[in-house]
């Protein structure tokens, strides 16, 4: 079924507007444009399911790739999004409400706040001695939301930090010809050795969406 389309004004400016959806892949983007004389100019995109960043440069490499279009037709608004965002709506609306004085930091918490999250558990097992009360060294395999099989392995490092080891696909076809590939989404390696910490870069960094960790012991 397709869904509606809904712009946002941007307080202050009439003529700007912003929304954030979920993909057909699960991927949630955000997206601002300004819409004048017909056309529409996009000012911003970017892929949210990342944690935000305030380099230039990480925000640019969470851009969707496929976006290509920056000018054009305000007619053309749906088949943009269509073809290049991944998601398929059946009209738009534009809307005035009270996120418009909402920062985008701000509005996009909101936007995820507001979508039913499923308690969802990261098994761990875990050996070695303990810091901060979790094992020395951690593995895992999981499933992201792009369906993708991911292997990883986890170990303490030194002042309350961890590394991360070892992270690749871990898809039948790798496996078959012994192929480490390590998701290029992957950006940080070391990160505080804590549960918290754990969920923050597996769900940031590998497009995952855990909210506890169930730890196995050996």
């Amino acid at each position: 079924m397709k869904s509606i389309l809904q712009l946002e004004n941007v307080s202050e400016d009439n003529n700007v507007f912003r929304t954030i959806f979920k993909t057909k892949h699960v991927r949630i983007v955000y997206l601002s444009l300004a819409t004048d004389n017909d056309y529409c100019t996009i000012i911003d995109c970017y892929y949210a399911d990342r944690k935000q960043v305030n380099s230039e440069s990480q925000h640019c490499s969470s851009r969707p790739k496929m976006l290509k279009s920056k000018l054009f037709p305000d007619d053309k608004l749906l088949n943009v999004i269509s073809e290049e965002l991944d998601k398929t709506f059946s009209r738009v609306e534009f809307v005035t409400n009270e996120s418009s004085t909402l920062t985008q930091a701000e509005y996009i918490d909101n936007w995820k706040k507001s979508v039913d999250h499923p308690c969802r558990f990261l098994i761990l097992v875990g050996d070695g001695r303990t810091y901060n009360g979790l094992p020395s060294r951690l593995r895992t395999r999981l499933k992201n939301k792009l369906h993708r099989s991911v292997y990883i392995e986890l170990a303490f490092y030194k002042y309350d930090k961890c590394v991360v080891k070892q992270c690749c696909y871990y898809d039948r076809k790798y496996k078959r010809k012994g192929v480490k590939i390590t998701p290029p989404m992957l950006l940080k390696y070391f990160f505080p050795y804590t549960k918290e910490g754990i969920i923050e870069l597996i769900n940031s960094e590998l497009f995952c969406d855990f909210s506890h960790i169930l730890m196995i012991q050996i």
